[in-house]
């Protein structure tokens, strides 16, 4: 059977192929809500399909928008084992879509920072989470497209920034155990990298301990990854730390973890250790006790 085209939209439908085109492509403001429907209708019914790679040929654009997860972290990651992504991702997607656009969704490792599939494309932006300056930094600057920086330190005008005030945020959420009277807070986390998030998290962390009048002890530090299981595996480390009462992770997906271990220690929460986390994801109201945590709004994040 055919490919049904734009022609065959417009016959159907008992309109001009322009007017089939912009309805489809999202500039709807000439067109009748009664037009719009018996296009739309006829699209269902004829089974249409844009050619993306026609449209990129004739209007140079393709209307696709690249997203790179870059894997920062020394392990093999299922692309969205990490519910913060697909929140994030849940917010690029709708927003795009909404906006006429489509996304391809790429996860990149340090040493696959060709970025060979975008090369193939035709890209009219790209959104990247989390990337430092190495290889892959360096690769983004040559394919001089317009760059969206998600989560990320690289002062460089080359590109967009987009991002919350980590240090501000941590410094905040720190201050909020002290003032329930805690000063042995532990810091959980993922890796530590110069110029990252997570530096500014814990620069946070230590502003408030100093506003308060509270030694830093960089025993009370525990760096690992973020995982739910190294949040487990960090449980038995932080009863380890004498006179520690509470503990301030840098991620929902860490402090969730290092609940679950708390309580296989048969540790109370909030008795013995107060958790914080970090991001407000869904599962931050999915384990018990529900989660105290830092909302920054990942998936409204996204869509802007």
């Amino acid at each position: 059977m055919a490919r049904a085209t734009i022609k065959d939209i417009a016959l159907a439908a008992k309109v001009s192929p322009m007017t089939v085109s912009n309805v489809i492509n999202g500039r709807r403001a000439k067109a009748s809500d009664e037009t719009i429907e018996r296009i739309m209708a006829a699209v269902k019914t004829l089974g249409y399909r844009p050619n993306m790679s026609a449209r990129s040929l004739v209007s140079n654009a393709s209307r696709m928008v690249g997203v790179i997860i870059p894997f920062t972290e020394n392990q093999n990651q299922l692309l969205l084992d990490n519910p913060f992504y697909a929140e994030m991702i849940s917010g690029i997607e709708s927003a795009l879509r909404a906006n006429g656009y489509y996304m391809m969704l790429s996860g990149v490792g340090e040493s696959n920072a060709q970025l060979d599939t975008l090369s193939h494309w035709n890209m009219d932006a790209l959104i990247v989470l989390g990337v430092y300056r190495e290889a892959l930094y360096e690769r983004l600057r040559e394919l001089a497209l317009p760059t969206l920086l998600i989560d990320s330190y690289i002062d460089d005008p080359s590109f967009y920034r987009l991002g919350v005030d980590d240090e501000a945020a941590a410094y905040r959420a720190t201050r909020y155990l002290i003032g329930k009277g805690h000063s042995g807070i532990a810091l959980v986390t993922g890796v530590i990298r110069t110029d990252g998030v997570i530096e500014r998290r814990v620069d946070g962390y230590k502003r408030a301990l100093s506003e308060a009048g509270i030694g830093f002890d960089p025993a009370r530090i525990l760096s690992g990854s973020v995982t739910f299981d190294w949040g487990a595996d960090a449980a038995t480390k932080l009863v380890a730390l004498p006179h520690t009462t509470a503990a301030f992770c840098t991620a929902d997906l860490i402090a969730a973890g290092l609940l679950a271990g708390l309580h296989r220690l048969g540790k109370r929460i909030p008795e013995d250790y107060s958790v914080m986390g970090f991001d407000n994801l869904s599962i931050s109201r999915m384990v018990y006790p529900a989660l105290t945590t830092v909302d920054q709004s990942i998936r409204g994040k996204g869509q802007l």
